[in-house]
This record gives C-alpha cells, structure tokens and sequence, in this order.
C-alpha cells in the first residue's frame, strides 16, 4: 500500500516540500531546507548509490533524482525487482 502511495504522490510531494521550505528559507527561517538537503543527501550517498548501482542507473541521473525526490525515487526501483 504504501509503495502504491509513493508512486502515485511521492514525487508531486517532494517538490512541493522543495518549495515550501525554499519559501520559508526566503523568510529568514533556512533550517526546514537545511535539514531536507542534509536528509537527501546522506540518502544520496548510502543507498541512492546502491540501488543506482545495482539497476545501471547513471551518476548524474541518480544523483539528481535523489536529491530531488528522495526516496520516493529509489524505493519503486528498488521493490520492482
């Protein structure tokens, strides 16, 4: 259920997370982006880069889609196996 849940609204979700806290950031309140950017990038770097890996998906493009999307990117991968 939640994997469904993930697929269908997970990416819509992230960007708008992206964008709510870009806006508080605007506001003089940068902690909520810090801490998304601090999440995603630790996931970028443990396993954003095995399932990338393990599923012959390029650098950059796991890259990029990890920092933008979390996990919400990696987890329909990783299950679809």
């Amino acid at each position: 259920m939640f994997l469904k849940i993930t697929k269908l609204v997970g990416k819509p979700v992230c960007v708008a997370l992206w964008a709510a806290f870009a806006a508080l950031a605007a506001k003089k309140k940068p902690l909520p982006l810090v801490l998304l950017f601090a999440t995603h990038l630790v996931e970028t770097l443990t396993v954003g880069r095995k399932v990338a890996k393990e599923h012959s998906v390029g650098v950059l493009e796991w890259i990029a889609n990890c920092l933008s999307f979390g996990f919400t990117w990696w987890l329909p991968i990783k299950e679809d196996q």
